[in-house]
């Protein structure tokens, strides 16, 4: 039972404290709350090394949610557990709970955001972002310095099959192209993938969707309870108070600051960048 609830909750560690909470919630969740007709569907998108993990560990600890991790019963069809089941199947997995707030984090159907959005009329999207040196420096940390290139050789070919090159622009296969070699410097590669993931948020114009919101993750990891209260009155939902942050810290932070990239890919991404963080300020 232990190993179960550690896997449906997607934590390394679970303590016993989260083990009692889970128990209890799914306890309440089952007696206690009326089951709605239309559970609000939180989706959480984004560039892969943007906090989207500890943002599911966090809304694990709220009362009248159920999360969905990457791998899931969302994703159970895929065999790398990774890509969402046909939309019509996952409606039908979230409509089973009593939750009020039902959270996934399906981070590889990012470039699909509008339709599922269109699909799910009670569906939002939380897209997440994050200074691209950071992004580049955990990338190659978390899965290896040959992360970046592989990453963003589908686009060469534009590879409608691969999540990551899927439903790319002509515009970012372009820049790709021009941009890309084999030899090319890691961070580079790393920040180059950066950027394709975070042009789809501009490209599929989610910057102007009623439904969609952003956070900003160094905001986010210096000031939790402010970044997470306002997803909650984004929801239209009470924030269920500090006790869910605590696994928040500040200490990844400008953990890219040594990073060296070419004037190209700096240039490149500090102007996407830019547009992001005017795009959550005016907000």
């Amino acid at each position: 039972m232990w190993l179960k609830i550690k896997e449906r909750l997607n934590i390394k560690n679970v303590t016993f404290d989260l083990f009692i909470f889970y128990i209890y919630k799914r306890l309440y969740q089952r007696f206690l709350v009326t089951k709605p007709n239309f559970p609000k569907i939180l989706f959480i998108m984004g560039c892969q090394r943007s906090g989207t993990s500890l943002l599911t560990r966090i809304f694990v600890r709220d009362l009248l949610s159920i999360v969905y991790r990457e791998s899931s019963k969302l994703s159970s069809n895929d065999p790398l557990k990774l890509r969402l089941n046909p939309l019509p199947t996952v409606k039908d997995e979230v409509g089973k709970h009593h939750a009020e707030l039902i959270v996934a984090k399906p981070l590889v159907e990012s470039q699909n955001a509008s339709e599922i959005l269109d699909f799910f009329p009670t569906g939002h999207v939380l897209w997440a972002y994050r200074d691209y040196k950071d992004v580049a420096a955990s990338s190659l940390k978390a899965f290896g310095d040959d992360v970046g290139i592989s990453d963003i050789r589908p686009f060469l070919e534009n590879d409608q099959t691969n999540w990551r090159s899927q439903n790319a622009s002509e515009k970012t296969q372009s820049i790709i192209r021009e941009c890309f070699s084999e030899d090319m410097n890691k961070h580079d590669a790393a920040a180059l993938f950066w950027f394709a993931r975070n042009q789809l948020f501009f490209e599929q114009g989610l910057h102007q969707h009623p439904r969609v919101t952003m956070l900003r993750y160094e905001d986010f990891a210096t000031d939790p309870p402010k970044a997470i209260a306002q997803i909650y009155h984004f929801l239209n939902r009470d924030f269920p108070g500090k006790h869910i942050l605590k696994e928040v810290h500040a200490k990844s932070v400008k953990k890219g600051t040594s990073v060296q990239l070419s004037p190209e890919i700096e240039h490149l991404c500090q102007e996407l960048y830019q547009k992001l963080e005017d795009t959550y300020h005016s907000t």
